[in-house]
């Protein structure tokens, strides 16, 4: 049962995915925002991270790239203690809405901003544990990860928000981690 939810969840993944190739071809990203936008109702409703679980191209591609990763044996770094703290992810927030703004007023059209940081996400994904992006560099889940600490309609999700331990464990339901890992130090987890 679990090994079909899981093929079908990635799936949904996939479909997300070709949907935001289709529009990154069609030069109308505008509307992937208007998506994110409309998916940020739902942690602020419910407390569940749906957008960052199923809908973000960023996480299908970072879980396709840690997949070979493995297959490779590519070691795992240490996370970076500089990234701690979780301020790079607002710092990369107000920088994506700041190329946003300014490419749509300078130049008439929005950048792909979003496929800049599928580069860093798989740059830092062949590095350190997708986690370390997920919870200390993503602008899109920043916001995601705050609206689903304030749910408005479910008390039991708005504290699984509260009681994060990352986003492999938190959002996905993975594994426990070791030592190095994102969500295994309070460090980390108190960013979430």
């Amino acid at each position: 049962m679990e090994v079909m939810m899981k093929a079908k969840m990635m799936a949904v993944r996939l479909l997300f995915a070709a949907l935001f190739a289709a529009l990154i071809v069609m030069n109308r990203l505008t509307a992937w925002l208007a998506l994110y936008a409309l998916s940020l109702l739902i942690p602020l409703l419910i407390g569940k991270r749906v957008y960052c679980m199923a809908v973000c191209p960023i996480n299908t591609l970072m879980m396709g790239v840690q997949s070979i990763k493995k297959k490779l044996r590519i070691a795992t770094r240490p996370m970076p203690r500089a990234l701690a703290g979780g301020r790079w992810a607002w710092a990369g927030l107000a920088v994506t809405a700041a190329l946003f703004i300014v490419s749509r007023r300078v130049l008439g059209r929005t950048l792909p901003v979003m496929l800049l940081w599928m580069v860093v996400a798989v740059f830092f994904t062949l590095r350190w544990h997708q986690d370390v992006f997920h919870d200390l560099l993503c602008p899109y889940g920043v916001l995601q990860r705050l609206l689903s600490r304030v749910s408005l309609l479910n008390e039991d999700n708005r504290k699984a928000a509260r009681d994060y331990q990352g986003f492999t464990i938190s959002v996905l339901g993975g594994r426990k981690k070791g030592a190095g890992e994102p969500g295994a130090s309070k460090e980390t987890s108190a960013t979430a």
